[in-house]
């Protein structure tokens, strides 16, 4: 497989994260995610992958409304294209498997944990 440069990987995942944020304030999740799983290892290969593959979708929905975003003109288009495309992040997240709030806890894991991190990182650069 073709390996992405290291810069387009960090975007990637930042991309991920900022989506995260969106859909971690519409939502109300805690900011303290359960981090047993990491102490238990329970994220295996699978679910780091089902992980990337939404990651990269809810990145890929940041960057098309981003410009749209950013060319609305009121508050309410706005509003309506935030609601529009938190929509489209939790349905792909939905569609991998995970809760949303699973899906915030594994974002938020990766981040406290450079080990699991490192697992994602790894599979975001091979798995283009």
């Amino acid at each position: 497989m073709i390996r992405p440069p290291a810069g387009e990987v960090y975007r990637l995942v930042l991309g991920a994260l900022v989506a995260l944020t969106i859909i971690v304030s519409a939502h109300g999740v805690s900011a303290t995610g359960s981090h047993e799983q990491i102490a238990q290892g329970a994220y295996d290969e699978e679910t780091i992958e089902r992980f990337v593959v939404a990651a990269r979708q809810v990145s890929a929905l940041r960057l098309k409304y981003e410009p749209l975003l950013q060319a609305t003109k009121t508050k309410f288009e706005a509003q309506t294209l935030v609601d529009e495309a938190r929509e489209l992040m939790n349905t792909a997240i939905e569609n991998v498997g995970f809760t949303v709030d699973e899906y915030t806890n594994m974002a938020r894991a990766a981040q406290a944990d450079p080990t699991l991190r490192a697992r994602v990182e790894s599979m975001l650069a091979t798995a283009q």
